[in-house]
């Protein structure tokens, strides 16, 4: 499927020229979910969609549900305890193993001995991630087979609405927020079987999208904790985890954490999306010239043309670089 990602929409508005682009005309649905009790304090983000936003307010809906349907409301608040302990165990194993991981790599006493031991080490990383997102999600199945979603008029009415409101609309918008809130609510209400193109995403958008979701925070208050695998995204698209916010997420100034982050998320690629960047993913095609993605050789790499590619000219500059121009300094905070 055809997803057009972008980086956080803050001071600049890469939004407002692909929604021009690629939604020239008619109602667009938007999740803005994340937002979570903001959701409707929307008139900014209608207005760089054209005045044309039909808000499908996934929040709204989910609040209504869980005030009306008490039984709902418990057995969600037992997943949520469930899914949180389920984290910090796999949080807990994940320090060790990275500890393990990071001091091997500082030894370089016997070369092939480090190599093959790095090797080993990494892959039970690896191993470690694919059994966290299994647990979740088993986990996840459970809970909505014991709710019985499709017997609850409560959760089967508003799904028909969202459903109808979206037949009206000429494409998709996904906001950024909080991303597990976005995540479990996508979930919820069924909107991987709305999905229409055209489709744009951004920050939380871009990650719950994808087919793995990954939390990181190299600069987080609480101190430095390595990048979880969190859950399964909606799967929309594949073969690429999104970074937005990478300038203040990531120790962009450690080239071995970034080929150590590439190596371990591979074959997908971490694709970079600071603001102002605009980066179009197609179905089996590899990332267009200009993205910026962590090199498992170490450090930030652009990708280049595919070989046999016509040369562009001096006046052509793909999405990504055209970004990268606008991009501007702005301290950390809140975010589309």
């Amino acid at each position: 499927m055809n997803v057009t990602l972008l980086g956080p929409q803050r001071r600049v508005t890469a939004a407002r020229a692909a929604v021009a682009e690629l939604m020239p005309d008619g109602r667009i649905a938007t999740v803005n979910a994340g937002w979570q009790e903001r959701e409707t304090d929307s008139a900014e983000l209608s207005d760089v969609l054209g005045g044309r936003m039909l808000n499908l307010e996934l929040h709204r809906r989910w609040q209504q549900l869980t005030e009306s349907d008490e039984e709902y409301a418990e057995a969600e608040r037992r997943l949520t305890r469930l899914l949180a302990e389920l984290q910090e165990v796999y949080a807990i194993r994940l320090n060790h193993q990275m500890a393990a991981l990071e001091a091997l790599g500082r030894r370089g006493d016997v070369p092939a001995v480090q190599e093959a031991a790095l090797i080993d080490a990494l892959r039970a990383v690896q191993e470690l991630d694919r059994w966290h997102l299994d647990v979740v999600a088993e986990t996840r199945a459970e809970f909505f087979a014991t709710v019985r979603l499709g017997e609850r008029d409560s959760i089967e009415t508003p799904r028909a609405e969202i459903a109808a409101a979206v037949a009206e609309c000429s494409g998709m918008v996904f906001a950024g927020g909080h991303v597990g809130v976005l995540l479990h609510l996508l979930h919820l209400f069924d909107i991987s079987r709305l999905i229409r193109l055209p489709l744009i995403a951004w920050s939380a958008g871009a990650m719950a999208l994808s087919d793995r979701v990954v939390l990181f925070h190299d600069h987080a208050p609480q101190g430095d904790r390595h990048a979880e695998m969190y859950a399964e995204g909606l799967g929309v698209y594949s073969g690429v985890l999104p970074f937005p916010h990478a300038r203040w997420r990531l120790r962009l100034d450690d080239p071995e954490h970034l080929g150590q982050l590439a190596r371990r998320f591979a074959p997908r690629s971490c694709l970079l999306l600071p603001d102002g960047t605009r980066v179009d993913v197609r179905d089996e095609a590899p990332l267009p010239p200009g993205s910026r993605v962590l090199d498992p050789a170490g450090g930030v790499r652009t990708v280049g043309p595919e070989p046999g590619a016509p040369e562009q000219t001096k006046n052509t500059t793909t999405h990504a670089t055209r970004a990268e121009q606008r991009v501007v300094t702005t301290g950390p905070g809140s975010s589309w």
